[in-house]
């Protein structure tokens, strides 16, 4: 077989050969010879002096002269075109090297050369692959004897030229001797094989096809070319493919050996307990374990995890700057409610990919863990981060494993910075300092940062002059009053603190310091010549607790720290201050523009429509489509038989199928003919898991489950704890609606979703209804969807779970809730019905109970009230709603105050007869409505 692939290779490139040849010498030839045949050579051979040129070309233009014009032309291509022949000739000649290394050069250099060189280019260069083709020898393939029945494993073994990578490669079936949780198995093509027979026969399952792809698109065959199809495949190619040591293995995989080597290799995988066929009851909901994984895990948990967060090539920032993103995350989302516009079909504005990396990390850090592993555990997680510091600190990189405070920067003579690195260092540090702000509210921060406007213009563009913990000066001078004013107000307060026996931490923990407390200024400075002196001398007067100078370049008599791009310190000379391995946290202009956004945001300020030329391409890539194909939609259209949730008890709809899981609120069981909630006794992994499934009711891939679930990095490991979770669930709900064959999860290759004959959610009946009332035209139909939605939403997505993927999630839901119910409180505010007040205001009552600071809500229930002739409610309304922004530092909008207001002035009578009017206006507008259904 290998034989005749070779001589069909061999026999292409001969083909190959003739017709490009014939092609190149047919142009080179051809076009010459038509040419003078036609009109010999075009130049008139009367003209021998510029004098005669110019009396030609003054001649009236006749057919002949016209015929020769256009003979020179075509002359003048031909030798643009025998140039770019030599050209190209010259470059694959001198490309020779690489271009039997790998075949994939021609492509490349095509696709860099402009359209008048790419025929030549074309020509030549498949005229050079076709000869080396001929001349380059095919490799030696000897096949294994495989049985009938062996499923067509053509596994092969490829005698290269070197016999070192042979005896390699004869070792690659037996890498289970090693630790590593992976084998991996060199395959040879032959004919009729694709991707997915090869999936189906090696990994099992033929839905794997695209990790063999992924695995050797980048490979480099024997021929030259690459797998960039996965459609096309060539025979003789080899294509090395990873087999997880799992029970999932194909048995007729595992290679055998001679019995001389069999003592040498491992025993078959350490499982405790049978590992039948998942869809088989019975003895085979026993859960697999693994007690080395066990033991790996209690020693990944050990070990200290990440004090930093990769967000590619964005940057680097600590643990400490995410929780500041996670706590001024609450008020973001609280102006961004506070200025949405209603829509039934709202999202909520998506965060930029540093944010939302960030703000994971922080949930995720914050998550309480367990000082002793349990050993019953079901999954193994991965190494959480390390807890961030305490609020006040502010950190700027990384040291042996730990987080670096600020502090290391005050020294005597303050600090310089130079380097490649320095800018985005700074950047990195003044996003530390606003988040730090951020956890104290609403509180003050101890931390400041004082630069001018020009070095905020090149750091985080658009900054206002006077925000958070940061503040702006014109110019140098005006920062290094400042500075002074700051340390001349430092004292004193120390004097009055020492003079009351007050130690600055106590006034500090008391609260009583103001803006000229026992605060630390950070001043950022890029010296000039004008000032460098003034600025040494204000460096050597800063203490450890009240001013730190940092110098974006060289300035006399401080530390200098030359900062590589990725962040890395090297100290300059010799100080008694030694920087050992240290790290700073950075980031590019782009990702700092992006987290200014939402802190300005959670300001309610409105983030200055100025970007940085071209740092938007350089800082935010696109993302993987691989990635984004997998990654579904959190509000997607469920499955259609699930059917809206028909009103009933609180807590539990009309149920139609066997299961039914409500994850709007607590993550609650219910079975057909079972009016109490079943499976109380589940794990809270395998809670979180079903409701994962049920965000994603299109499903989700074995790698985005193990990737929102936290689990073990470990493939293998990976793959043993989503089969615990899969036993579990199956094992619960068997046993609960008495279903002993039901799979309520399917499997279809690695994607895994929740049966939709089977298992129904209220999320999934909640977003339908949201879907009817969009597509309503009647404004019956469309307010009986939004009851019914609304009715359905009994807080926010699996209430009670600490589960840091659905955070985004939560508030999707928890918006288009409340925008059902500010559409059923608008419809009642224009119609004045008692029966639709009542009800909105009982929804409202409702939604607002679960989500106290949406003022939009308020401001609804203040105007219904009103209408009612209720006035102390509403004012109560508006009390509420107030201890509740108090809370968190804020103040209603004066839209919402203002309703108040107006209400008090307008309405000097007693709220009896006010109620009786809006009594009167009430039944007056029934009866319109009334007279409005006569007339229909």
């Amino acid at each position: 077989m290998a034989h005749r692939s070779s001589s069909r290779e061999r026999l292409r490139a001969i083909l190959t050969v003739t017709a490009t040849a014939t092609v190149v010498l047919t142009l080179l030839g051809g076009m010459p010879y038509v040419l003078w045949q036609a009109t010999a050579v075009p130049w008139p051979d009367r003209i021998s002096s510029w004098r005669e040129l110019g009396d030609h070309l003054a001649q009236p233009i006749t057919d002949p002269a016209m015929v020769e014009l256009l003979a020179m032309v075509g002359w003048v291509c031909w030798a643009a075109f025998a140039l770019s022949l030599l050209t190209e000739a010259a470059w694959y000649a001198a490309h020779l090297p690489q271009l039997l290394r790998d075949r994939t050069a021609h492509t490349a250099h095509l696709q860099t050369l402009p359209v008048q060189r790419a025929l030549a280019a074309l020509c030549i260069g498949t005229l050079a692959l076709a000869l080396i083709s001929l001349w380059r020898p095919a490799a030696a393939h000897a096949y294994q004897h495989a049985s009938a029945d062996a499923l067509r494993s053509h596994i092969a073994a490829t005698a290269p030229a070197h016999p070192g990578l042979a005896q390699a490669n004869h070792h690659l079936p037996h890498a289970a001797e090693k630790p590593s949780s992976t084998r991996c198995v060199e395959y040879t093509v032959v004919d009729g094989d694709t991707l997915w027979t090869i999936a189906e026969a090696h990994l099992g399952d033929a839905l794997k096809w695209p990790r063999i792809y992924a695995l050797n698109k980048t490979r480099v065959q024997a021929d030259g070319k690459r797998l960039t199809d996965p459609d096309l495949i060539t025979p003789g190619w080899r294509l090395t493919i990873s087999l997880a040591s799992s029970a999932s293995t194909p048995r007729h995989l595992i290679p055998s050996a001679p019995s001389a080597t069999s003592g040498e290799r491992s025993t078959p995988h350490a499982h405790t307990g049978p590992l039948l066929n998942e869809r088989t009851g019975g003895r085979s909901e026993e859960r697999v374990t693994d007690h080395r994984a066990t033991s790996d895990h209690v020693a990944s948990h050990a070990r200290p995890g990440p004090v930093a967060i990769s967000v590619g090539t964005a940057g680097v920032i600590g643990i400490t700057t995410a929780a500041g993103l996670l706590a001024a995350l609450r008020f973001y989302r609280f102006y961004q409610n506070r200025s949405r516009r209603l829509s039934l079909d709202v999202q909520p504005p998506r965060l930029s990919p540093v944010v939302e990396q960030a703000v994971l990390t922080a949930r995720e850090a914050a998550l309480p863990s367990a000082t002793t592993p349990d050993p019953g555990l079901l999954v193994t997680r991965r190494t959480p981060p390390q807890r961030a510091q305490p609020a006040p600190t502010v950190t700027i990189g990384t040291e042996n494993a730990a987080e670096v405070p600020l502090e290391v920067l005050a020294l005597t003579g303050g600090c310089a910075w130079t380097g490649p690195g320095s800018e985005a260092a700074a950047r990195a540090l003044l996003i530390g300092i606003l988040t730090a702000a951020e956890r104290l509210r609403p509180g003050t921060p101890h931390v400041r940062g004082l630069l001018t406007q020009d070095l905020a213009d090149r750091l985080l563009l658009g900054m206002p002059t006077v925000f958070s913990a940061l503040t702006l000066a014109v110019d140098l001078d005006q920062a290094l009053c400042r500075a002074e004013e700051h340390l001349l107000a430092h004292a004193h307060y120390r004097q009055d603190t020492q003079e009351a026996e007050i130690t600055p931490h106590q006034a500090m923990d008391e609260g009583t310091e103001e803006n000229s407390g026992p605060e630390i200024l950070v001043l950022l400075a890029k010296p000039d010549t004008a000032h460098t002196e003034h600025l040494a001398a204000l460096a050597n007067r800063s203490t450890h607790s009240a001013l730190i100078v940092l110098a974006l370049g060289d300035l006399p008599g401080a530390a200098s720290w030359h900062i590589a791009a990725d962040g890395a310190v090297t100290e300059e000379q010799e100080s008694r201050h030694r920087v050992r391995d240290l790290r700073l946290f950075h980031l590019t202009a782009q990702a700092g523009r992006d987290v200014l956004d939402v802190l300005l945001t959670a300001h309610g300020k409105r983030p200055q429509l100025r970007v940085v030329p071209g740092a938007r391409a350089t800082a935010d890539p696109p993302q993987d489509a691989a990635a984004n194909a997998r990654q579904e939609p959190e509000d997607e259209v469920p499955d259609a038989r699930s059917g809206p949730a028909a009103p009933g008890t609180p807590g539990q709809a009309r149920q139609a199928k066997p299961v039914r899981l409500n994850v709007l609120g607590p993550i609650i069981l219910y079975v057909a003919g079972n009016p109490e909630p079943v499976g109380s006794g589940l794990r809270d992994e395998v809670r979180e898991f079903l409701a994962l499934l049920a965000a994603h009711p299109r499903g989700l891939i074995a790698d985005d489950i193990a990737r929102h679930l936290r689990l073990h990095e470990d493939p293998e490991q990976s793959a043993k704890d989503l089969k615990n979770l899969r036993r579990a669930v199956r094992r619960a709900l068997r046993s609960a609606s008495g279903h002993s064959k039901a799979e309520f999860i399917q499997l279809h290759g690695e994607l895994h979703k929740l049966h939709p004959a089977l298992v129904e959610t209220d999320l999934a009946a909640f977003t339908q209804s949201l879907q009817q009332a969009a597509a309503a035209t009647e404004e019956a139909d469309r307010l009986s969807a939004l009851r019914n939605a609304v009715d359905l939403y009994h807080g926010p997505f699996a209430h009670g779970g600490d589960y840091p993927w659905c955070d985004s999630l939560r508030e999707s839901l928890a918006g288009k809730a409340t925008d059902a119910v500010a559409h059923i409180a608008h419809h009642a505010e224009h119609t004045g019905a008692q029966h639709d007040t009542d009800t909105a205001l009982a929804l409202l009552e409702k939604i607002t109970a679960l989500h106290p600071t949406h003022e939009l809500l308020y401001q609804h229930a203040i105007r219904l009230h009103q209408t009612a002739g209720r006035h102390d409610t509403a004012r109560r309304t508006f009390a509420l709603l107030t201890d509740h922004l108090n809370e968190l530092g804020l103040e209603p909008d004066p839209a919402t105050r203002a309703l108040v207001t107006s209400s008090t002035r307008s309405s000097p009578a007693t709220d009896d007869q006010a109620a009786h009017r809006g009594g009167k206006r009430r039944r007056g507008l029934d009866v319109q409505g009334g007279s409005r259904e006569r007339l229909r």
